[in-house]
């Protein structure tokens, strides 16, 4: 099998192979993505990446000179880097959105397993209270039910888990 070959590099006048360039550029490519990612792992993944990106660029690159090749090659490595913080970002911040609903759908229901706790919440508050958290019901539905704006079901939610906060060290 004969190694894939670039277009003609310009300042040399012959073909330049994949294996010339990754050995021209894959160590210093692989400092620059230690430096970045903090992790040599992730930094052989980033030059590995680089380089499989340049393959679907032959053209392009057999077209640019050594200099702006190697300022291609750093340019296309540290966007993947900055792709990838910002997915993990995105991926984190999910996470705590998710997390922080879970906490705030389960924090009401567990206050309200004590039966004795449940009959001391206004009567306001206990019916929408049961309604959300016991039977799943959204603030549209509870409201169609109790003849009330769903805005208004929210806002009786949000005075209900205040009171329950307000009044959790008494009752437990």
């Amino acid at each position: 099998m004969t190694e894939p070959t670039w277009p003609t590099d310009p300042a040399r006048g012959d073909m330049l192979t994949v294996a010339e360039l990754f050995e021209e550029y894959e160590e210093p490519l692989h400092r620059y993505a230690t430096r970045l990612a903090g992790d040599t792992d992730r930094a052989d993944d980033l030059v590995q990446e680089t380089f499989v990106r340049a393959m679907g660029h032959l053209t392009l690159l057999g077209e640019l000179n050594r200099y702006q090749r190697r300022a291609w090659l750093y340019r296309v490595l540290k966007n993947r880097f900055l792709d990838e913080q910002r997915a993990r970002q995105r991926e984190q911040a999910l996470a705590q959105r998710l997390a922080r609903r879970a906490r705030i759908a389960q924090g009401p229901a567990q206050m309200l397993l004590s039966p004795d706790l449940f009959d001391q919440i206004p009567d306001r508050y206990r019916e929408v209270l049961q309604r959300r958290y016991f039977l799943g019901m959204t603030s549209a539905e509870i409201g169609r039910e109790l003849g009330i704006p769903a805005a208004t079901v929210r806002s009786r939610l949000h005075l209900a888990i205040k009171w329950l906060r307000a009044h959790q060290s008494e009752l437990f």
